[in-house]
């Protein structure tokens, strides 16, 4: 066995010393290079050319398309802090930056944001709205996917700005410009002129400025780069949060996406007691950007890692087509990290008239013979995502559970959720999608968002929370042997027909299992399995039948709820007290007031700090008219939950009853400042503003409200594309079914 002596450590240190050393030498000399050339290159133009902000913004005013008003860079919502452009040149290359941030620079370029606009995916959508509306349309966009673009003033017809930054699509100095964030989502924020060194008296450098006086003067880059506005989710959801103003559709608003208020609104996040489980703070950094390794001496990484710029998390076509196999592992290792459990829970079996219900499937004695008619209850429960899976933009990638039953050979007796040869999925595939309609009713599979009146379908599941997908199949006659039943959530990026589109070929790209489970069943006697304890893996049965509760809970079968969170209290002692207030939420949405207030009583006698139990509680008084005892159990949930805009809601209602239009007042605002566009929190301005007589201010929020709301008249456009598409309307119901079909060649 071989052994380090001290002396071989001190030779390892002086060879890494040495190829530290050599390798800042090569940078020092192309940054030397690279300035020298730079000065040339400013000295070569004449001095009323140079470009100042001033003079810059005049002669891009000159030509530009003001088409949207003053704000030079709607329709979408960013701006910088002069309002003015910022010169192209400003935006500092990603290379440059690679110079020194060699692992940050190299992850970077492989990840979504280092490929937000050159990628084919993003150019045939963003060329179409071109093509279609008009290159200023296009800055709604390029605010999240080109921002040096966008403040360049280059998107406007016959633009002469000439466009080096296009390659780096949202660059290190994009994102590290960023000075505020507004919470409205398509380029929520506000970008500051780029800098490299800032100092004490807030004068930002940048032309000229060397990597050595960088490095002498680290503080000052710091200042430039970094402030607590980049570690926070609400950095993040400046653009991971969409919407389609009226300028683009010609229409209306429509919210798209909104993935850092469904974090807000999750366990994650520590702002709220209402979700079913309790977890530790997350964020989107701490989830997105974890340390890894740095094996190219990057000057930021610490004990040889540094936070991961490759912000790996679902885009698995971008590394497939670039061929970058590094980003493609991350991506996948991501997405099958425990994100999603799937749990083949109950059986419904049907045979001589009679209904039986098993589960947990795998703990109970039951027979099946030939001939019976059997409901699979799969449960798929978002365990481990912040928010919504699948987020965002679920209307051109692809979701969805594969459900196999087998026999004991391996051959497929019933399938859904497959893969046709064509490439294609099963129409009837139990999906997490979204389906846009077109206005003249007409399914809109392109990504053509301006073109968007409702959406026919938008499924999803919460963090935290569960759905169930239901089987029903037909046992064989003369079957002998085993059943095996299989459940898989996979995910795929794209849609087969939308990368067939922007590729303008057919290309197989990748589909990725994110979570398992299967269960294999004798046609006769099945005797069931005790838990097994040591068995760290396996969920407890009490968080089974809990989820399968929620599952019950958000497709509306309360009484089901009920029964399994019934289920849930009696098996874990430390879970008891949220499980009864899961059944008594169900029991109010019954409105079963009585039962409700029973246990709800119950559990904040023994729980007198249980804020979620409180606000349920806090319900039921409102119910009752016991509005002193409901507003008391809200603002003790506020004051642990300051920023839980659910309570801010109730106790707003409270204030209006009591006609308390400042307390109103103070809780709409404050829901306002966590969302600036909550519908609900406009309207209730809009009438306290008219009790108070303030009739400017609840026409402004009247009109916001309008925009905000739901269009009633397009429901019947959805209404009408969905009779044309049964296999599209089977998943929009809460509860259905899928009644499987042999598989042909039987």
């Amino acid at each position: 066995m071989s052994r380090h002596t001290p002396s071989d450590n001190r030779a390892q240190n002086l060879r890494l010393r040495t190829l530290a050393f050599i390798a800042a030498l090569s940078v020092l000399i192309v940054v030397a290079i690279t300035c020298v050339t730079r000065t040339v290159e400013l000295a070569a133009i004449p001095d009323g050319d140079k470009p100042s902000d001033e003079s810059y913004t005049g002669q891009i005013s000159k030509t530009y398309d003001f088409k949207f008003g003053a704000n030079p860079f709607s329709p979408g919502n960013a701006t910088t802090t002069t309002g003015t452009f910022i010169p192209g040149e400003m935006f500092v290359a990603a290379k440059r930056c690679g110079t020194c941030h060699t692992d940050a620079h190299a992850q970077w370029r492989q990840s979504a944001h280092g490929n937000a606009f050159r990628e084919p995916f993003y150019q045939k959508n963003v060329k179409d709205l071109q093509t279609q509306k008009g290159i200023e349309f296009t800055r709604h966009c390029e605010s999240c996917h080109n921002p040096a673009a966008l403040f360049s003033g280059a998107l406007t017809k016959n633009s002469h700005v000439k466009r080096p930054f296009d390659d780096d699509g949202v660059s290190c100095i994009s994102c590290h410009s960023i000075q505020s964030v507004t919470g409205r989502g398509i380029g929520g924020y506000v970008m500051g002129e780029p800098a490299l060194l800032v100092k004490e008296d807030g004068t930002r450098l940048l032309a000229g400025v060397t990597d050595q006086q960088i490095l002498n003067d680290v503080p000052s880059h710091r200042r430039a780069m970094m402030r607590p506005l980049l570690k926070s989710p609400e950095f993040c959801g400046a653009c991971h949060k969409s919407q389609v103003p009226k300028e683009l559709n010609d229409y209306k608003f429509l919210r798209a996406f909104m993935v850092a208020d469904e974090l807000q609104q999750s366990s994650f996040s520590k702002e709220s007691p209402h979700p079913f489980y309790v977890r530790d703070k997350e964020t989107c950094n701490s989830c997105h950007m974890k340390r890894d390794a740095a094996p190219l001496f990057d000057v930021s990484a610490k004990n040889g890692t540094l936070v991961s710029h490759r912000w790996a998390a679902a885009n698995t076509a971008i590394p497939t087509y670039y061929k970058w196999q590094d980003q493609l592992d991350a991506v996948t290792r991501f997405l099958q990290d425990d994100k999603l459990g799937i749990d083949i829970f109950a059986l419904r079996r049907e045979a001589n008239g009679k209904q039986e219900f098993i589960a947990p499937l795998n703990r109970n004695n039951f027979t099946i013979a030939g001939g019976d008619v059997l409901t699979t209850e799969v449960v798929i429960t978002n365990k481990n995502i912040g928010h919504s899976f699948p987020p965002e933009l679920r209307d051109f990638y692809e979701a969805f559970v594969e459900f196999i039953v087998s026999d004991a050979s391996g051959k497929q007796l019933y399938r859904s959720g497959f893969i046709k040869p064509d490439g294609y999925l099963d129409e009837s595939a139990h999906n997490y999608k979204t389906y846009l309609v077109k206005a003249d009713g007409t399914y809109n599979d392109k990504h053509h968002i301006w073109r968007t009146r409702i959406f026919a379908q938008n499924n999803q599941i919460n963090s935290g929370r569960s759905d169930i997908a239901r089987y029903q199949f037909k046992v064989p006659e003369n079957l002998s042997g085993s059943l095996r039943l299989t459940a898989r959530v996979r995910y795929r990026r794209f849609t087969r027909v939308f990368s067939d589109y922007a590729l303008g070929k057919s290309i197989e790209y990748p589909i990725v299992n994110m979570a398992s489970g299967e269960f294999v069943m004798q046609i006769g006697a099945n005797t069931g399995k005790p838990a097994d304890p040591s068995d760290k893996t396996a969920l407890p049965d009490w968080r089974r039948w809990n989820n399968y509760g929620i599952a019950m809970f958000d497709n509306r079968q309360y009484p089901l709820a009920i029964e399994a969170f019934t289920h849930a209290a009696e098996l874990d002692e430390k879970y008891r007290a949220m499980a009864l207030t899961n059944r008594a939420m169900a029991h109010i949405e019954l409105e079963q007031y009585d039962e409700a207030a029973t246990i709800l009583d119950g559990v904040v006698k023994a729980n007198p700090a249980l804020a979620r139990a409180l606000f349920q509680q806090g319900r039921i008084f409102v119910k009752r008219g016991q509005l002193e005892q409901a507003e008391n159990n809200f603002k003790q949930v506020l004051a642990a939950f300051p920023r839980d805009r659910v309570t801010l809601q109730q106790l707003g209602e409270l204030c209006k009853i009591k006609r308390d239009y400042k307390g109103a007042l103070d809780c709409y605002e404050k829901i306002l400042a966590i969302d600036p566009e909550d519908l609900g929190a406009h309207y209730n301005l809009m009438l306290v503003y008219r009790k108070l007589g303030k009739n400017d201010d609840a026409k402004r929020e009247a009109k916001i409200f309008a925009d905000l709301k739901d269009d009633p008249g397009a429901l019947s456009l959805a209404n009408q594309f969905l009779r044309k598409h049964p296999e599209m309307s089977n998943e929009s119901v809460y509860w259905h079914l899928h009644d499987l079909s042999r598989v042909p060649g039987d």
